[in-house]
């Protein structure tokens, strides 16, 4: 009888563990898939990202700063289950920087066309239209022109239902794009090297349908207007979403011309490109360009009608 009784003890035991590992594997899918709880774009939590990246002061490329807002991109986007390629680059033989990629393909349909969403995370080391002369030699804060890109791809990160996209998503988070007309940078020294450097460098990124790029995409009551030199179907599109969600009035039908951006190298590969940017935000390149300029409001009606479009794209 005593030996039964063990056995019996033993036979619970043996279930209760097995229900204990059944549960805490259930709860670690969901760590290890967090899609598959579908929630809404917030623009709340992509402000979050924005101050967060705000906290490391300028990010300038090949500074502390630079490499702490990088290392912290990386954790989230695998934190979120995306896939993460480092590329280091060296500019003049003294700058280290690095681009930061995060790929993810839909289970249900193998070698699915790709879509990459751009946008960069560095900021300009020199405040060189401030108002104020005396302060033009400093590095900028970069809230809208540097950390409202990477706030709202990460906040996508997070709810994007890439089996609904049907298509392979990149999502590029570029260095060394913001000093442009400086004296010793080039504009748009990642994104150039990254298309130089497909198909090798990421494989899954080769041969892009399309291409998005964000730029200057948080400020308070901002406005998006079609880029002339962009592809016409896409922007067509991307608009259309916009006006079906009814944000006409944010995206009004309407284009302008454009300063390059992260998108130009691929338009000059001939990939169809879109930007959604900012043409006339006031603090580029200033002092002022502070985490107030920003607005969960606006993010979160650009994630809105980026998250439809890829959801719904054919």
């Amino acid at each position: 009888m005593q030996h039964i009784r063990a056995y019996s003890i033993e036979l619970i035991l043996i279930g209760a563990l097995l229900a204990s590992v059944a549960f805490f594997g259930y709860l670690g899918v969901g760590l290890l898939r967090p899609d598959v709880v579908n929630e809404p774009f917030s623009g709340e939590k992509a402000l979050a990202n924005a101050s967060r990246q705000l906290s490391y002061g300028p990010r300038i490329t090949g500074t502390e700063a630079s490499l702490q807002t990088g290392d912290w991109l990386v954790e989230q986007l695998r934190l979120l289950g995306w896939d993460v390629v480092i590329q280091p680059f060296t500019i003049n033989e003294q700058v280290q920087g690095r681009n930061i990629v995060g790929v993810r393909s839909p289970t249900s349909r193998p070698g699915a066309s790709v879509i990459i969403l751009a946008t960069h995370y560095d900021t300009r080391l020199a405040a060189d239209a401030d108002p104020d002369p005396a302060r033009r030699q400093e590095p900028t804060p970069g809230a809208n022109a540097g950390a409202s890109g990477p706030a709202l791809l990460l906040e996508l990160a997070r709810t994007l239902d890439i089996e609904a996209t049907q298509h392979t998503i990149c999502l590029a988070f570029f260095d060394a794009e913001a000093n442009g007309g400086l004296p010793g940078w080039d504009a748009n020294i990642g994104s150039q090297l990254f298309v130089e450097s497909l198909p090798g460098s990421v494989p899954r990124c080769a041969a892009p349908r399309f291409v998005v790029g964000l730029d200057q995409v948080g400020a308070v009551d901002q406005r998006f207007f079609q880029n002339e030199a962009a592809d016409v179907t896409l922007n067509s599109a991307l608009w259309r979403t916009a006006n079906t969600l009814g944000l006409a009035a944010r995206f009004p039908d309407q284009s302008r011309t454009m300063p390059l951006g992260v998108t130009a190298a691929f338009l000059d590969a001939g990939i169809p490109t879109a930007d959604l940017m900012s043409t006339d935000y006031p603090y580029r390149a200033t002092m002022a360009d502070t985490l107030d300029r920003l607005s969960a409001d606006t993010l979160g009606v650009v994630g809105q009608v980026l998250e439809t479009w890829l959801e719904n794209t054919p």
